[in-house]
């Protein structure tokens, strides 16, 4: 999964360079998921109450499975000012992300790239509070 999860902020940042309108909207996609990806990554990795991917799986079928995996997340970054600070970032992220995906219109290069940014810092954040598992 964090294989996966640097894929898609790679493609996020080729979708970005071509500088065309709707592949920088496509890329906005591309960051959220890869944020996302990286999350369940530390859930299945971190020495923290670890939850491996199929009860991930199995648990989130019971609720919003994206909420699900930050809520899990959140509950395990030891400040709870970074972690509320975080959820806010994540869920900003995704409405964008649901913007890029169910709205009609474009992200410009300069929105995608704030976006792809905004991923790599809570992909940072991750690694600053459970180290680079």
């Amino acid at each position: 999964m964090k294989s996966k999860a640097i894929c898609n902020l790679e493609v996020a940042q080729s979708l970005i360079n071509s500088q065309k309108s709707p592949f920088c909207t496509i890329s906005v996609h591309c960051s959220y998921y890869a944020v996302l990806q990286y999350m369940k990554h530390i859930l299945a990795n971190t020495e923290r109450t670890p939850i491996p991917y199929e009860k991930q799986k199995s648990r989130a079928e019971q609720q919003s499975s994206h909420e699900y995996i930050l809520g899990e997340v959140r509950q395990r970054i030891s400040d709870c000012r970074t972690g509320k600070e975080f959820a806010r970032q994540v869920r900003l992220l995704k409405q964008k992300r649901i913007i890029a995906d169910y709205e009609i219109g474009n992200f410009s290069v300069e929105e995608s790239l704030e976006c792809r940014n905004l991923a790599e810092g809570l992909i940072a954040k991750l690694k600053s509070c459970f180290g680079n598992i």
